[in-house]
């Protein structure tokens, strides 16, 4: 019987490697930063398992299970190969069968090999229980600003910076996840608590406005209240370098520009049906500075202006040169 270990004394241990044996579909919605997926059933075997668990019995599916498993004892040993030395510990959802399984054949390798006590279920429920009691030391300094005005440019450069679209693979609008696999809910409050831990030491963070919601994905009551109590600053642009930005950032592949038309016949209730199909002609024609530029003038500022109108600003600065804006940020605020 392999020994368990709770999740705080698993995440103080040292030269440790954290093994997650789920499938790979379950290791890609979310997992433990770092953790190495080595999984005892791909995602093809963990649906037949599961349907036979459910619709013939527990020791057909936990027979058939060993089959796959026994077939892989190779190809595993392979994979840790590389961590001999190292303490491993071993989950899967909920602490069950699977980790105990692969702690066991650790072990025998002669691994010093834990099984996670309540598996990926018990780190999560931690996970949430810190983000909830989490206490936001910094001053954040919130960067608003019209779409393609630079501000995930800015942050990408700018030291102590929180980039939470580029955390949630997602720009927080309509046309958001074009080009992007949008992170789930889970792995996005995994990143975001590792990158608020890295920085909590620190007097200030930049980061961007935004509304509590970016696509899918929810912000943490208290860092969408520390944000709405920052000091604003506004991100300015010329029109004509933002019409090149969205070009470069949306416009990317035939496939990406066939999303767009999909999402764009949708806009009619938002602009008027002539501009819409002026812009969907000039995406046919591939003039896509001008379909960019129906885009920003017609949905996106129209969209934003009122609420951006509405806060209050301590200084305003032009992202027209990156490199120059960030020069100004820093002087202004250090």
């Amino acid at each position: 019987m392999p020994e368990k270990i709770s999740v705080n004394k698993a995440m103080d241990l040292k030269d440790s490697v954290f093994i997650d044996v789920r499938a790979p579909i379950e290791f890609e919605k979310d997992h433990i930063l770092e953790a190495i997926n080595v999984p005892i059933l791909t995602d093809e075997e963990r649906e037949i398992v599961g349907t036979m668990y459910k619709q013939v019995c527990q020791d057909k599916a936990i027979e058939t299970g060993m089959k796959y498993y026994e077939d892989k004892i190779p190809s595993i040993t392979k994979k840790v190969k590389p961590f001999e030395g190292k303490t491993l510990v071993v989950y899967c959802w909920r602490g069950g069968l699977r980790s105990k399984i692969m702690t066991t054949l650790f072990e025998s390798l002669g691994f010093k090999a834990f099984q996670l006590k309540d598996g990926y279920k018990a780190y999560r429920a931690s996970l949430l229980k810190e983000l909830q009691e989490f206490k936001l030391k910094p001053k954040l300094y919130v960067l608003h600003g019209l779409t393609c005005t630079g501000k995930t440019a800015l942050l990408q450069k700018l030291p102590n910076s929180v980039d939470l679209e580029g955390l949630a693979c997602h720009r927080g609008s309509l046309y958001g996840a074009i080009g992007l696999k949008p992170r789930s809910q889970k792995m996005f409050d995994n990143l975001l608590l590792k990158r608020l831990k890295e920085l909590n030491s620190e007097k200030f963070i930049f980061i961007e406005g935004e509304s509590r919601r970016i696509g899918n994905l929810m912000l943490p009551e208290f860092l969408w209240k520390a944000m709405c109590n920052g000091e604003n600053i506004e991100v300015v642009r010329d029109l004509d370098i933002r019409v090149k930005e969205m070009v470069k950032e949306y416009f990317l592949d035939a496939e990406i520009v066939k999303d767009i038309k999909e999402i764009s016949s949708r806009l009619w209730k938002v602009i008027s049906k002539a501009k819409k199909q002026e812009m969907l002609d000039f995406i046919d024609a591939g003039e896509f500075e001008k379909a960019a530029k129906i885009l920003l003038v017609y949905y996106y500022d129209p969209l934003y202006d009122h609420s951006l109108s509405k806060l209050d600003y301590s200084f305003e600065v032009n992202c027209n040169s990156v490199s120059e804006c960030v020069k100004e940020l820093l002087e202004k605020v250090i």
